[in-house]
Order: structure tokens, then sequence, then C-alpha cells
């Protein structure tokens, strides 16, 4: 359905390209019609108001250059069959049919300086609206994406759980079996058997501490019980014995508690970026920054690896590219802003910026 806008009351305008171009034709044959009539019939027109008749035609489409260019075609065609009809010699500035030309051409300006600041009044407030359309639909995107950050760390707390509750327990109560088996049948227990029955307990334990890791991964709960800066603090040392790059966690100004959500967002773009590090950065050195002022609180995650060129980044390919998009993401969700600094050679820099007018109502002293 074609869309339109209004100019006055009654005056619409269609965004079809092709009856836009009827349209200027019937305003120029309408144009040139008149010029023609006003010059054959050699009699007084209203040319004020016959005249004026193609620039009201000129509205809906809106062009403001084909308004004045037409105005100053019928001003001179006004003047113009003024000096073909008037006798020579005979020009006379007080002559009735030469003020009434002036009159006439004084109406057309008129005209078309009201439709002039009709025109910049409609693009004006159509220009607003589309503003406040996209800033809307901004804002439902802002409350998806916050909603799918929330669910996404619902299902993690409550498969944090599940593990715990369905695995790790039985697990430990099979360790303890285990255990318990081994010390009455120390007595009688072949030495393979005994071999079996210890590797059999290795195997628990590792299981065990595997689970534990993925559960602290899917929700540590250091996070919820200490904040951030103990959650970044503990990640960092899992992220130092896991792959060996040196990794600092400081802080600077005041500390305080967040907003779950921002915290929680602030902590997976965190674990995103030295992800990001371990994949591709080569890096030797981590330095993680949370600061905090009145204002706001950033973090940032510098290394000093080989660095890329972000501008060549914009969409995610099949291989790369995904992390900086969930980072992205997970930023908007909450309202904070997240800005890449980097160049070949010379480390990244990722910060994330969150103004206190965002931090929400759940913000923790």
């Amino acid at each position: 359905m074609p869309a339109s806008w209004t100019i006055g009351p009654a005056v619409a305008r269609t965004r079809s390209p092709e009856r836009q171009r009827v349209l200027v034709a019937a305003v120029f044959a309408l144009t040139l019609g008149l010029i023609t009539l006003d010059v054959i019939t050699w009699v007084e027109l209203d040319v004020g108001a016959i005249f004026g008749l193609p620039l009201l035609l000129v509205g809906p489409t809106r062009s403001r250059r084909l308004l004045w260019f037409l105005t100053a075609l019928l001003t001179i065609t006004t003047f113009a069959v003024y000096a073909i009809q008037i006798p020579e010699g005979a020009f006379r500035l007080s002559e009735t049919f030469f003020v009434n030309r002036v009159l006439d051409v004084v109406a057309l300006l008129l005209i078309a300086a009201l439709l002039h600041v009709r025109m910049v009044a409609a693009d004006t407030s159509e220009a607003q609206a589309r503003l406040i359309a996209e800033q809307n639909e901004k804002l439902e995107a802002a409350k998806v994406s916050r909603r799918l950050v929330e669910v996404q760390e619902s299902e993690r707390r409550a498969l944090a759980n599940d593990l715990h509750d369905l695995v790790g327990q039985k697990l430990t109560a099979l360790n303890i079996n285990l255990n318990i088996v081994k010390i009455e049948s120390a007595p009688s227990m072949r030495a393979g058997s005994g071999a079996r029955l210890n590797d059999s307990l290795k195997l628990v334990e590792e299981t065990i501490e595997s689970i534990r890791n993925v559960m602290a991964e899917l929700r540590p709960a250091v996070l919820d019980d200490y904040g951030l800066s103990a959650a970044l603090r503990w990640y960092a040392e899992q992220f130092v014995k896991r792959t060996g790059v040196a990794t600092t966690v400081s802080e600077q100004g005041f500390a305080r508690r967040l907003s779950p959500a921002v915290e929680e967002s602030l902590f997976r773009i965190a674990q995103e970026a030295l992800t990001n590090v371990a994949k591709y950065a080569h890096a030797g050195k981590v330095a993680v920054t949370l600061a905090a002022t009145p204002d706001m609180s950033r973090l940032t995650i510098a290394d000093d690896g080989a660095g890329f060129d972000p501008s060549a980044w914009k969409r995610p390919a099949k291989d790369h590219g995904w992390g900086l998009m969930i980072m992205r993401e997970r930023a908007a969700a909450v309202g904070a802003e997240l800005n890449v600094e980097s160049a070949p050679g010379q480390g990244t820099r990722i910060i994330v910026t969150v103004r206190s007018h965002v931090r929400g109502s759940g913000e923790r002293a």
C-alpha cells in the first residue's frame, strides 16, 4: 500500500516514482498551457489565481526546486506578456495593466512562499516521525535483547543447579562409596583390582572437578555472592591456568555493586574478550580494569597481542567476528556502550561503559 504525507488538509503526496513523474509532467503541461493562453488571448487574466494553480499542484511532489523554478518561469511570463501587449512608448509605472501584473507577481510569490514553508514543515515532521520510529525500534530491540540475556542467564543458572543436584551429588556419593569399598577390601584385594579401583577413583574425582568447572562457567557463584570484581579476579586466575597468558585485574575509583543484569553482561563480555585473546591475539599480557565514578562504570580489557582492523570486521564470518557481535549485543542489552580500539600489531582494547542512568533500580550499594 503506498504511503502518503499531507501538506494541507487535503493535499497528499504519493511516493510512487511513476506517479511522481506523471504528476510533474502534468504540472509542466498545465503551466505551458496557461502561459500559451496568456500570450494568445491578449486579454487580462487573473494571473495570481490562474498561475497559482500549477504551484499548488507542485505541492504533492514536495520539490522546492521545482516550486521556485515554476515561480520564476511564471513571473517572467507575466512581465513578458505585458511587454508584448503594451504599445511602444506607452509604458507608465502607474498604468493599471502594469500595476495589476505586479500585484499578480506578488500573489505568485506569496503562494510559493507559503507552499515552501508547508513543504519544509512536512519534511521536518516526516523526519521527526522517522526518528521517533527508529528510536522506538531501537528501544524494542534493546528490550528484546535484554530479555534474551535474562532468559539465557536463567537457563545457565538452572543448568548449573541441575548439574550440581543431579550429577555432582551423585558423583560425590559414588566417590565416597568407592573409597569405602577400597578401605574395606584393602586386605584381600588383588593388586590389579586395587589399581583399577584407584584409577576409577581418579576418574570420578576428575569428572567432579570438570563438572565444577562447567558449573562455574555457566554461573559462577562468586558473581552472585561477591560481585563483578571478585568474579573477574576468579576468572582471570582460571584463564591464566588454562592459557599461561599473564592476566591482571585492577580496580579504580570506589567499589560498588551494579544491577545483576549489568554485572552479568559485563562478566560475559570479559569472558568473551579473554576467549578471543586466547584464540586469536597471541598476547603475552592482558590487563582487565574496572573503573567507577559517580557517573559511570567502565570495564576495559586490553592485550598486547596481534591486534586487527575493527573496520574490516563489521559482519561476522564463518570462523571469526562472532565474539565481537555477541559482546556488542550484550552491551546493548543493558544500555552500555562498547568500543573496540585496535590496529594490526598494536594490541586490542575492549571498553564497555555503563552510564549512571542505565544502571537501573537493581543497583546494589
